[in-house]
């Protein structure tokens, strides 16, 4: 199983921090790996999205319910169909002085565990990639 957290902070307020997390219809446009991107059902509160991912030679498609608090600034997605036995994903905002510490836990155990053996050693290339394509984001249309 991996297990890793990522922490950071960003000039940016966490109300926008959070609506471009949240937008995972446009997830495909700009991270890395990320071939499709698609909410199927539901609200901005509480949707089942899906995606296609590639990462080197393993590719794959999931689909997870997520949940968006926007009270509390936070995103908790679970994987409910995937090649692997759990997958989640939490999101926390918090805001300080003129930006927001942000907050990422991953939970991933993979159905494949030579798959997981190389994610786990890539964990945190892959993570820095994928954050640095949403600052990148943020920038564009901030």
């Amino acid at each position: 199983m991996i297990d890793v957290e990522y922490n950071n902070f960003l000039k940016f307020p966490s109300e926008f921090l959070f609506d471009v997390i949240s937008d995972v219809d446009s997830y495909s446009k700009f991270i890395p790996g990320c071939n499709s991107s698609k909410i199927l059902s539901g609200n901005d509160k509480k949707f089942i999205a899906k995606l296609k991912l590639k990462y080197l030679f393993m590719s794959g498609e999931f689909t997870s319910e997520v949940n968006c608090d926007r009270e509390k600034l936070t995103i908790i997605s679970n994987g409910i169909d995937g090649p692997f036995h759990s997958l989640v994903n939490k999101w926390y905002f918090k805001k300080e002085g003129t930006g927001s510490a942000i907050k990422l836990h991953i939970m991933i155990d993979l159905e494949n565990k030579i798959f997981e053996r190389i994610l786990q050693k890539n964990i945190n290339k892959i993570l820095s990639q994928i954050i640095l394509s949403f600052e990148e984001r943020i920038d564009l249309i901030y």
